[in-house]
């Protein structure tokens, strides 16, 4: 295989280069055999192979050494990195509109929740490690040669992430990188593509990104996102539907809106150019008998009633707008030629009536009917309807909330070997191996602040 002329990255470990590989374009990594050990390279290849997802890069073959060089097979993204995308406008070939941003956004998004899933911490996450194919605008997370798992507290790689997107527990306390450390990259990243801004990493918090996003729909899900406290940021798993909703608001955003139907006719219309809407129906089927549908006298036709006796625009006979047949003056239209019950003479008697005094049906008395029925109610019926309804709380409009806030407790509570703290953190994992793998993972998160559940993750994998 021959070299390629150009690199298309140069990173601590090696060089990649754009070649061909069994007929396809591939990304051809190349690490020195001394930079890299074979347990690295190995538990590189087990990342590869677990992380099958469309919106994470693809190992296409084995690794192989050659000239004293690892040579690692990827597939070539035909697209720009995301660094390319926020950060160098005159360069990028991607225009950000709302729905461009909301798939790239998701892509990511969804592609870090799978190897969450799959206890694989990427630990190098930032928009250079983030590719966005060119015809399609799918976002792919590359470079995993940094990614570990990350089971039961245990790594398997040191950690070496990028200081500008790391959490402030890392770079506080020293913490260890893990899926909450991914989350806070993450968040930042999605913060600085809607703003368009590189934003100071201390500085990042809630309060920072509500002023700069402020009304946006992402601006929720990226403040639970970096909070400060990894005990009550959120997971991928926790904020992923929130984050499609605000991806589908900005898609109808982006749509325009069609208003033609908002227009109001003109009232220069002559009858050659009528629209087919109830207004100009001149001459249709429907409106060429006296049905009773169109008898009754419609705000367009009230030529007799208090409300058109003065010389309106519409009623003056020498001005323009009357000389031509207008939709607001049918008088010899199909409607008006026959005698309906309203117009049969001008007499005071036969005015048509004003819409202003028109008098409702009155609607029909049900108290007595209602009455009958409560009386063959039997009296234990009654005394467990009673009972019912002394377990909804009152409050009228607040009746929807505490049932939701109640709904939530008993939810949070289940399955915990205890009962929730009045202020505290109750985490529950559970897993099951099948063949050194693990195929079942669940995990429940719960934190309590003052009585009240301030977070709440209910995360369940299943790879079968």
């Amino acid at each position: 295989m021959a070299y390629s002329t150009g690199t298309i990255a140069k990173g601590c470990f090696g060089k990649v280069y754009k070649e061909k590989y069994n007929d396809t374009w591939a990304a051809i990594k190349r690490v020195p055999q001394q930079l890299i050990s074979r347990k690295d390279l190995e538990r590189e290849c087990k990342v590869y192979n677990k992380a099958n997802h469309p919106n994470i890069v693809k190992l296409l073959g084995n690794i192989s050494l050659k000239d004293g060089k690892w040579v690692i097979p990827l597939e070539f993204i035909f697209g720009e990195d995301l660094e390319t995308t926020i950060f160098k406008a005159s360069k990028s070939k991607i225009t950000l509109s709302p729905s461009v941003k909301g798939t790239i956004i998701v892509g990511m998004c969804e592609g870090l929740a799978f190897l969450h899933s799959r206890d694989i911490v990427h630990q190098d996450l930032k928009p250079e490690n983030i590719m966005v194919e060119h015809d399609t605008n799918r976002a792919v997370i590359i470079d995993l040669g940094l990614a570990k798992f990350f089971r039961f507290g245990l790594n398997s790689a040191i950690d070496m992430g990028n200081e500008a997107y790391s959490a402030p527990e890392v770079l506080q306390r020293g913490s260890q990188r893990d899926q909450r450390s991914d989350v806070w990259a993450m968040g930042k990243m999605i913060a600085e593509l809607c703003a368009r801004i590189r934003l100071y990493t201390p500085s990042v918090c809630p309060a920072k990104i509500k002023e700069i996003l402020k009304d946006q729909p992402y601006c929720h899900a990226v403040c639970r996102m970096v909070e400060a406290d990894p005990s009550l940021r959120a997971s991928m798993g926790g904020v992923m539907n929130e984050i499609r909703k605000a991806a589908g608001a900005g898609v109808a955003n982006d749509a325009p809106v069609q208003k033609d139907h908002l227009k109001l006719p003109s009232p220069h219309t002559n009858a050659r150019n009528r629209s087919p809407s109830p207004v100009n129906r001149g001459a249709s089927p429907a409106n060429r008998d006296p049905s009773p549908m169109n008898r009754a006298p419609s705000p367009f036709n009230r030529d007799a009633s208090p409300m058109n006796r003065a010389p309106s625009p519409f009623n003056r006979d020498a001005s323009p707008m009357n000389r031509a047949p207008s939709p607001f003056k049918r008088d010899a239209s199909p409607m008006n030629r026959a005698p309906s019950p309203f117009n049969r003479d001008p007499s005071p008697h036969n005015v048509s009536p004003s819409p202003l005094k028109w008098e409702r049906t009155p609607r029909p008395e049900f108290k007595a009917v209602r009455a009958q029925a409560a009386a063959h109610i039997s009296p234990q019926r009654l005394e467990d309807k009673k009972k019912k309804q002394a377990l909804v709380p009152s409050g009228g409009s607040d009746i929807t909330q505490d049932l939701m806030k109640m709904k939530l407790y008993q939810e949070a509570a289940k399955d915990l070997p205890c009962s929730l703290p009045t202020t505290g953190r109750v985490v529950v994992r559970r897993f099951q191996e099948k063949d050194g793998e693990v195929e079942t993972w669940e995990q429940k998160e719960v934190v309590t602040r003052g009585g009240k559940i301030v977070k709440f993750d209910d995360i369940k994998f299943n790879s079968k």
